[in-house]
């Protein structure tokens, strides 16, 4: 997700509403048809715009599915980049618990829209594929993030071990609320989502200790405190 700041001119704000344009067709056309019925071809006729300009914007069709992927990285960099006097951990941690408490389309799915979204991924072979892709993608690139925010090398295997429990987590949390929601009570997914999320930012923490990432620093943090994961049953 593009961020509109105060120097973005016309021509950046135009590139960002082709592309939002675009993706907001893309996602349409696949959750009315199936994502295995639309082509490329489709989406640039219903957005009225030619099929070089949707390559413009996303390298292949898998990824008008998975539009995100900017977003997510920006939302880590950010978490980290402001943390101060969190650790690492404790900043990423403190981004899942926001996400989770504004109900984002990142966090647990809850509205029809987004399940079947994830449906969507789990019926399709090629969107599994890219998926998984994508995971390895976000994997390397939060490690490198990890190892900025404390000045180390960029492939820090500590940094490395933590970005994988992080993701794995994540994953692991997404996959199995959105496999119990058919037949389990939303109190209940809702509860193992929670969970998981604990106990993989717990696996994170003892991974992280006696290393920088383990480790606050001085500066004073820009965040508000952070409240522990609860589960409100209605």
């Amino acid at each position: 997700m593009a961020s509109a700041g105060k120097t973005e001119g016309l021509r950046e704000r135009k590139k960002r509403a082709t592309r939002q344009l675009i993706s907001n067709t893309a996602t349409k056309l696949f959750m009315d048809r199936g994502f295995e019925q639309v082509t490329v071809e489709d989406v640039a006729a219903a957005a009225n715009v030619s099929k070089m300009t949707v390559f413009n914007y996303f390298s292949r069709k898998e990824d008008l599915f998975f539009d995100r992927r900017d977003e997510v990285h920006d939302l880590l960099r950010q978490a980290l980049t402001g943390r101060g006097s969190l650790t690492p951990v404790a900043a990423l941690r403190a981004l899942a618990v926001d996400l989770i408490g504004q109900g984002h389309p990142l966090s647990m799915p809850k509205s029809r829209g987004a399940i079947e979204h994830w449906k969507a991924v789990v019926d399709s072979t090629s969107l599994r594929a890219r998926a998984l892709e994508l995971l390895v993608d976000l994997e390397g690139a939060l490690g490198q993030m990890l190892a900025t925010s404390v000045e180390a090398v960029a492939d820090d295997p500590p940094a490395r071990l933590i970005a994988a429990i992080v993701v794995g987590t994540w994953r692991v949390a997404l996959a199995e609320t959105l496999r119990q929601q058919r037949s389990t009570p939303p109190a209940t997914t809702r509860k193992l989502f929670l969970d998981l999320i604990e106990r993989g930012f717990a696996a994170a923490a003892s991974a992280a200790r006696g290393t920088r990432y383990g480790q606050a620093s001085r500066e004073p943090s820009s965040l508000p405190p952070r409240p522990r994961l609860r589960v409100t049953i209605k």
